[in-house]
């Protein structure tokens, strides 16, 4: 293909992006929560942070990202999204729910992301973190949100997410779509607190998340 039409097509997928899909994307999220039946558990571990308003890390696998807007409590809250080509997109629909964006990765834009983020966390805002994101290796715990937990002394609350009925995406994350009117659940793992230097947080973030998902499995699968 040639240079000019790689260009064309990058300009149709950029307009597609910013300017048509952000509402048929927030709508299809609004609509297909209304259809689902949902349950939550350990709900003890982010009440405090809720109810004392305290802003805290949420942390969950980039493949369980859609419908993660409704598991992120708080009255101030940010999502980290990266410069990837589908990240506008991610950052409009989530302003259509209250939700800023903080643009940025592990891989482009790092520094500047984690500066911003705290700069975020020391004006009270709760900050979404896919810790395999943007580009995976899928469900392994980067080091990003253990350098971020340190740096502003909040917690990480992983939380994991299943679908009974769903369609698993052929992306690199598995991206899941759960079918409408099927049971879904979340469940929120013990706050992780990032104490010493000499301990494996990035593994203790990833076990966290998965065993949030296996719980959130139990739930939906004993029916």
């Amino acid at each position: 293909m040639s240079l000019k039409g790689r260009f064309s097509i990058k300009i149709v997928r950029e307009f597609l992006q910013t300017k048509i899909l952000p509402l048929p994307s927030y709508l299809f999220i609004r609509l297909l929560w209304v259809t689902l039946k949902v349950e939550f558990s350990g709900l003890d571990n982010i009440k405090e942070f809720c109810d004392g308003k305290k802003n805290y890390i949420l942390a969950f696998w980039h493949g369980t990202l859609l419908l993660m807007i409704y598991a992120f409590k708080g009255d101030k809250r940010t999502f980290l999204v990266s410069y990837h080509r589908d990240g506008e997109l991610i950052t409009k629909v989530i302003k259509r729910f209250g939700i800023e964006a903080t643009r940025g990765s592990s891989t482009k834009g790092g520094t500047r992301a984690l500066l911003l983020l705290l700069r975020r966390a020391k004006n009270g805002y709760s900050i979404a973190f896919t810790p395999d994101g943007p580009r995976g290796p899928a469900r392994k715990s980067q080091n990003g949100v253990v350098e971020l937990a340190r740096l502003s002394k909040l917690p990480v609350i992983p939380v994991g997410f299943f679908s009974k009925r769903c369609k698993e995406m052929k992306s690199w994350d598995s991206f899941v779509v759960p079918y409408p009117f099927t049971k879904v659940a979340f469940h929120y793992g013990k706050p992780i607190y990032i104490k010493y230097e000499d301990k494996d947080y990035a593994k203790e973030v990833e076990d966290g998340i998965n065993y949030a998902e296996e719980e959130a499995k139990k739930i939906v699968l004993r029916g």
